[in-house]
């Protein structure tokens, strides 16, 4: 099945800069390759490894396999951008699979609309706005999202059963935490999921961030959401 982001970025991203941010791990998800391909001026991978790790050799050897060089490498946390917000804006942004693994989403979208010039690609994996199945039935409406590490044994044994059923395993709800949430140096660890949020949940953010809804989609069969947003 095409990826609809795809789409977007051959419709918006000629004659453009183009930025993505987070894109580094599993390479195959990042968005360079296809932004350059799609005509963009320039492009950057962003992410908050250290320019010196392995994943960004794996990278660079993926984009190297398709035939893609010509793009730029910045190190951002983008929970704390500080002054790279300014030297890293760029005319489109995307993001995927980053504002549910973090503790304060909504800083995450605040953050990415300040590098964001023109619009912005976000996908997040999501719930349904009510799961129901053999164990009960959970609703996910405008004003209410779950936040994982308070989950109710009641609410932990829905949602579980929802995942299994999906064939995805989630640390703290389909099997136990393998690590604690905060590293001992009371930093957040960034690899479990901390929210389950519905669609019309992160529209609400959205809004709220000043970002204007111009697309939207299901992807990964119906397990992750994706938003195109404009400033």
């Amino acid at each position: 099945m095409a990826d609809r982001k795809d789409e977007w970025i051959k419709r918006i991203v000629p004659g453009r800069s183009f930025m993505d941010v987070g894109g580094l791990w599993g390479t195959t998800n990042e968005k360079i390759t296809a932004a350059l391909n799609a005509g963009a001026t320039r492009a950057t991978m962003a992410d908050i490894a250290p320019l010196d790790h392995a994943l960004w050799n794996d990278f660079d050897r993926h984009c190297a396999s398709v035939g893609i060089n010509n793009y730029a490498k910045a190190r951002l946390d983008i929970t704390a951008p500080g002054p790279a917000a300014a030297t890293l804006q760029h005319d489109v942004i995307h993001c995927s699979g980053i504002i549910y693994h973090l503790p304060d989403p909504y800083t995450i979208l605040a953050n990415l609309r300040q590098l964001t010039k023109e619009q912005l690609i976000l996908t997040s994996m999501v719930v349904p706005e009510c799961i129901k199945n053999k164990i009960g039935t959970l609703n996910f409406p405008a004003d209410h999202a779950a936040f994982v590490p308070s989950l109710t044994d009641a609410t932990r044994k829905i949602v579980a059963e929802h995942f299994r059923a999906a064939n995805i395993s989630v640390g703290g709800i389909t099997q136990p935490m393998e690590e604690p949430w905060l590293w001992p140096d009371g930093k957040p660890n960034f690899g479990p999921w901390w929210w389950l949020m519905s669609p019309v949940f992160l529209r609400g953010m959205i809004k709220v961030a000043g970002l204007k809804v111009e697309d939207e989609c299901w992807s990964w069969e119906g397990l992750s959401y994706s938003f195109l947003l404009h400033v």
